[in-house]
């Protein structure tokens, strides 16, 4: 299980030394993408045109190896990987995993461009880099200056907390925690990292506007709850709630779904008015504005009307599958049944034109940390005039008893197109 957190970094020295971090880190990105870009398209010709294993084989080698290299390397001399990094190996395996998944998607059919990579994209560190560092002062990685674990815990959740990453090329990062109230989960992950509880593993380093963010990927242990194997939840959308959780009747003695309502109808219709109505109004404003150098900048306030619906769509996606969770743990349930997102119709549901995906990626990896299965549903609800909260819990309770997942639907609806085009056209 792995998790993934921004961290604000700041470089630890003068002025110079903060001119050279950045030079560092917008050079060490250019040269990198621009490798890994052509790279992608080796990857891209070889496919299309008849190569042989063996040079196929030949050809990563040569891509393992910094241009300088003496035994001869397939970049351009003028990319220069940056210094103190070993970026070809983790370049290499990015680009072989992204171009694998295109081809998965039908890259080689047309059905998606080449994947590219943009060039002042993330910078790609090893896990060596940003985990807890040794005993050895020269060796890299996250540390903190106080005396003892004990000092360190009593300065954990104030202001002052002081934690350093030992970077390449000598470099020297200090970490922005922020508010203590509002970065408590950030502190409390960054315990267990130097608690040995969590791994910090391979991440990367981006440069967002003058500010530097470390992507910090942790690896958490499975946390140990006893689960039945014949106990699932069933999750809904609901057209009354946002979502419904039922219990399957498997263990249940009432005869009767046990479920859970969770969220507020009134709550998100309002507070997505309220947006909505205020960028309305704003673009209404926006439309008299003049063009000129001034045109950009009367444009951002409309701009944070979008990220501050985004932000509130998120932080209720992640609320929604916190209960859910929750909800599946309690009962112990082994499962946790949800609906198939392509074939989802949210036009009748309160969460319409919602992040469904996003929403679904939450309760997977919330699920995940319990060791609970996250499977997908193909089911369409029958369509009701009057709908009331028990036509809700229904459905949930039939999406927890379903047996067809996603993937046998699939596979099905691909052998009934084929019956289907085999069939004789009678007139």
């Amino acid at each position: 299980m792995f998790l993934n957190r921004k961290i604000q970094l700041i470089p630890v020295g003068d002025k110079e030394e903060v001119n050279r971090v950045y030079s560092y880190l917008r050079d060490g990105a250019f040269n990198q993408n621009k490798a890994m870009n052509q790279f992608m398209t080796a990857l891209y010709m070889e496919a299309v045109q008849d190569v042989s294993a063996e040079d196929r084989k030949e050809l990563n080698k040569l891509y393992t190896r910094i241009s300088t290299s003496k035994k001869g390397s397939a970049y351009d001399a003028s990319i220069k990987l940056p210094k103190g990094l070993p970026s070809t190996s983790s370049l290499s395996m990015k680009v072989k995993q992204d171009f694998a998944t295109a081809c998965k998607k039908g890259l080689l059919y047309g059905k998606i461009s080449l994947p590219s990579y943009r060039m002042d994209g993330p910078l790609l560190v090893h896990g060596d880099y940003v985990k807890l560092r040794s005993q050895s002062l020269a060796d890299c990685g996250l540390y903190h200056n106080y005396g003892s674990h004990q000092e360190f815990l009593e300065h954990l959740y104030k202001t002052d907390l002081e934690v350093f990453i030992k970077f390449a090329n000598d470099i020297t990062f200090k970490l922005v925690f922020g508010s203590p109230h509002r970065s408590q989960a950030l502190r409390t992950e960054i315990q267990r990292i130097f608690e040995e509880e969590y791994t910090v593993g391979g991440s990367t380093i981006q440069i967002s506007g003058t500010k530097i963010i470390l992507n910090m990927c942790m690896e958490i242990p499975k946390r140990e709850v006893s689960l039945e194997e014949d106990k699932t939840v069933g999750v809904f959308l609901g057209r009354t709630v946002p979502a419904v959780c039922v219990l399957n009747a498997a263990q249940n003695k009432t005869k009767k779904p046990f479920y859970l309502l969770v969220g507020h109808t009134e709550e998100i219709r309002r507070k997505r008015a309220q947006i909505h109505e205020q960028r309305y109004r704003l673009q209404c404003t926006i439309t008299s504005n003049a063009g000129g150098h001034g045109y950009n900048k009367k444009m951002k306030p409309f701009e944070k009307f979008h990220k501050y619906e985004r932000n509130f769509n998120r932080t209720y996606n992640h609320y929604l599958s916190r209960k859910i969770v929750d909800f599946a743990v309690e009962n112990s349930a082994k499962y946790i049944n949800l609906e198939f997102e392509e074939t989802l119709n949210t036009k009748d549901r309160v969460l319409n034109n919602w992040a469904i995906y996003e929403f679904q990626q939450f309760v997977t990896y919330k699920a995940a940390q319990y060791g609970i299965v996250v499977r997908k549903v193909d089911y369409a609800p029958k369509p009701l005039e009057d709908v009331s909260k028990e036509d809700d819990i229904s459905d949930a309770f039939q999406i927890a008893q379903a047996e067809d997942f996603a993937e046998k639907v699939k596979k099905t609806g691909k052998k009934k197109e084929k019956a289907n085009e085999k069939e004789p056209v009678t007139a």
